[in-house]
């Protein structure tokens, strides 16, 4: 199991993950690059890993929790991670391959951009309220 420590290393490694990619996929002469082709998908494994991890362990977990306020807090945290998972799916199957189109372009930002804030939002608030509870409760 990781520990709280590499949970928020994991976290920063996505945020600036999210930032670099922001960037480069402003530019359409980078969609087919490859080195961002392997940043795109370094970023499609650590947010993968990063939600299935936690899911399956630590909120799991948390949501059994004796403490009615933390089982609700995690459990509430648990399921919004379905709407991230499920933009996640979509956008990989989409977007995470070898060639995307010009044309697409405007659609491939809105996304990665939507995509982005969600997970942004989802670390900023794991940082701010879900690790603070963990590290309470060791």
């Amino acid at each position: 199991m990781y520990s709280v420590g590499e949970l928020k290393k994991q976290n920063e490694d996505i945020s600036e993950l999210c930032d670099v990619l922001s960037v480069l996929i402003e530019h359409r002469s980078l969609h087919n690059n490859s080195y961002v082709c392997e940043l795109m998908a370094r970023f499609r494994e650590k947010v993968w890993t990063h939600l299935v991890f936690e899911d399956n362990t630590i909120y799991a977990e948390l949501t059994r929790h004796n403490d009615k306020s933390i089982s609700a807090t995690a459990r509430g945290f648990h399921d919004s991670a379905r709407e991230i998972r499920s933009c996640f799916s979509h956008y990989v199957r989409h977007w995470c391959k070898p060639a995307v189109d010009n044309a697409d372009h405007d659609a491939l930002l809105k996304e990665s951009n939507e995509l982005f804030r969600l997970v942004k939002e989802r670390i900023h608030y794991e940082n701010a309220h879900m690790f603070p509870m963990i590290e309470e409760q060791h």
